[in-house]
């Protein structure tokens, strides 16, 4: 079972994608917007890719996705994000795609396994994040 790691601020959303993508046969495996064992969390869940919400209180999301980029360059980050221009922002601060809230399942979905078969076919063999 493939793991897709999230950190969502809300926690009504945080409960309906966990949910939404258990339904599909994903194991989540949740970071709160605090979480300082991420690092480790990340070597302990090999996630295929994290699902990140732009609005952290703690720290900008643009910092955390290349923070995380510098230790698994290969494992995608997606943002989720109610911002406008997410369009024109997310490639700036390293993310690998983005889904914009309110969201679609469907679009959700579409750009998850999007990103897990891309790193498949780029990383085959590839055991760790």
């Amino acid at each position: 079972m493939e793991t897709i790691m999230i950190q969502e601020a809300d926690e009504a959303t945080l409960d309906i994608v966990t949910t939404a993508l258990q339904m599909e046969g994903y194991q989540v495996c949740n970071l709160t917007d605090n979480n300082e064992n991420a690092l480790d969390m990340i070597r302990r869940y090999h996630p295929k890719m994290i699902l990140l919400d732009c609005w952290l209180r703690n720290n900008s999301a643009g910092q955390v996705s290349q923070w995380i980029k510098s230790h698994f360059p290969r494992l995608p980050v997606v943002a989720f994000s109610c911002d406008n221009q997410i369009e024109e922002k997310y490639r700036q601060f390293g993310f690998d795609d983005y889904v914009k809230k309110p969201f679609d399942l469907n679009v959700l979905y579409k750009v998850i396994k999007k990103q897990v078969r891309k790193r498949k076919r780029l990383h085959p063999v590839a055991q760790s994040a």
